[in-house]
């Protein structure tokens, strides 16, 4: 099983599922970005348990109630469960300040 793709990642916000980021995975490095924000990182695979170490910064758009304020960094670990092209699982910085659900589906390989 692989990891490896173009990833659209979700999380459940309070007015149901928001699409946060396209992601890259690749050789166990995390890459992704949206209009307000990019994130690097690195991901491991482990039987079906992903899991990805991100830092995601802040650098321009509107400001988003999950993640802060423009120029903001956070550190962030995506855990979850890998079956075939979906990935489910949750998403904790790393003060553990916060816990929300997220979801991946693989759009292509690379």
């Amino acid at each position: 099983m692989s990891a490896e793709g173009v990833w659209k990642v979700e999380m459940l916000g309070p007015y149901g599922w928001e699409s946060m980021s396209t992601a890259f995975m690749e050789n166990g490095i995390y890459r992704a970005g949206s209009a307000a924000h990019y994130s690097t990182g690195t991901y491991t695979l482990d039987d079906d348990t992903l899991t990805v170490d991100a830092s995601i910064f802040m650098h321009h758009g509107v400001s988003r109630t999950l993640f802060g304020q423009e120029g903001d960094r956070h550190q962030v670990r995506f855990e979850g469960s890998l079956s075939g092209d979906e990935v489910s699982g949750m998403a904790t910085d790393g003060q553990g300040q916060f816990m929300v659900r997220f979801r991946a589906t693989r759009l292509s390989g690379l």
